[in-house]
């Protein structure tokens, strides 16, 4: 899975998230990838400053996530010719992009989700509905 984009994405996977929260990247580090086909690559995240809007207090010393998202090498079908072409280069993390950051454990993030200011009211009320099972 990759960087997905904008609030609509956020607002139909808060839901099924133990924890999110919103915040700038302040820096990250990528760090092994997997030999697999498309690899999967691993980031270390760092968020001095977030705002948790669901889920119990994150507790942590440092403010270091760890992140893996699909990596290039894969292939995908052209929809037009229906024949395999290389897929396309998945989003990198950016220092200074908002993100709502989306955990089922404390340092662990599931997705990501690039989005703006105007987006964080109504993501941070989908925050405080009960969890969907």
């Amino acid at each position: 899975m990759g960087i997905l984009t904008g609030r609509d994405e956020g607002l139909k996977l808060i839901p099924l998230a133990d924890f999110a929260f919103i915040g700038p990247l302040t820096d990250y580090a990528k760090g092994m990838s997997t030999r697999s086909l498309p690899p999967t690559n691993h980031y270390t995240l760092e968020f001095e400053k977030f705002d948790q809007i669901r889920g119990a207090a994150i507790e942590h010393d440092e403010p270091h996530f760890h992140y893996m998202q699909t990596g290039s090498g894969g292939q995908v079908t052209d929809p037009k010719t229906h024949r395999l072409v290389p897929a396309p280069e998945p989003k990198r993390p950016r220092i200074g992009q908002l993100y709502l950051a989306l955990l089922d454990e404390p340092q662990q993030i599931k997705q990501l989700v690039e989005i703006v200011e105007e987006d964080i009211e109504s993501l941070r009320e989908k925050g405080a509905e009960p969890k969907n099972h």
